[in-house]
């Protein structure tokens, strides 16, 4: 984490919400704790400023959430195909997330209700359309999707604080040296394997597996049409 803190003064400038949010994000970015405390010390005014512009630590997380959303949403090519630009989504979700660990913690509790957010539902439920679900369908791979991503990326910048506490490198799978090969020889086999993965592999395996359940459902509504 990162020992120095960050200091931006508002200088000349007014303090208003977008100026909180810009601070709140290089505080993540910095392995910074979000607070009003520490936001007024790297604006150089008073904390009780902050609470001017927002009521509460929930309503600032928010505001900074959906910034990060737009930011992930600025990045994808929007001229590839449905299944390349969800993948590409879910890995720019979790790479923006785990740069601001103190953010990402919370994003899956996080409904912003934010210009961002609205974009990235818009978004999401445009690429499954594309895909070939329909509505009903592509409602339910919409919550699917959203969530798991999410998750994930909240899983993940909480292991990343844990492993910046310790100063270890923790895994997703855990001490796998005291398996017994003959009790448990399915799982001996692939030790090996297992340690190999990295927990970004793990996530990334399951997106896949979510595109290809995407593509197997519209598949089976053209076949049911056809028939």
């Amino acid at each position: 984490m990162s020992g120095g803190r960050v200091r931006r003064t508002a200088g000349r400038h007014q303090l208003d919400q977008e100026l909180i949010v810009s601070a709140a994000i290089d505080l993540a970015a910095a392995g910074e704790p979000v607070t009003f405390r520490g936001l007024g010390t790297a604006l150089g005014t008073d904390p009780t400023a902050v609470y001017r512009h927002f009521r509460d630590k929930e309503e600032l997380m928010a505001a900074v959430v959906d910034r990060l959303i737009i930011r992930i949403q600025e990045q994808l090519d929007r001229e590839a195909p449905w299944r390349e630009q969800l993948r590409q989504g879910a890995a720019l979700t979790i790479d923006v997330f785990a740069a601001h660990p103190h953010v990402g913690v919370e994003s899956s509790a996080i409904a912003t209700g934010g210009i961002g957010e609205l974009i990235a539902i818009d978004w999401i439920l445009t690429q499954l359309g594309r895909a070939g679900l329909d509505k009903e369908q592509a409602v339910r791979f919409y919550a699917a999707y959203s969530s798991y991503v999410l998750s994930a990326a909240a899983a993940l910048s909480r292991q990343h604080l844990r492993d910046e506490e310790s100063g270890a490198s923790s895994r997703w799978v855990g001490d796998l040296r005291a398996v017994d090969t003959d009790r448990l020889p399915a799982l001996a086999a692939v030790i090996p394997e297992l340690v190999a993965l990295s927990d970004r592999e793990v996530f990334v395996t399951g997106i896949e597996v979510f595109l290809d359940s995407v593509e197997a459902t519209a598949a089976r509504g053209d076949s049911d049409q056809a028939s």
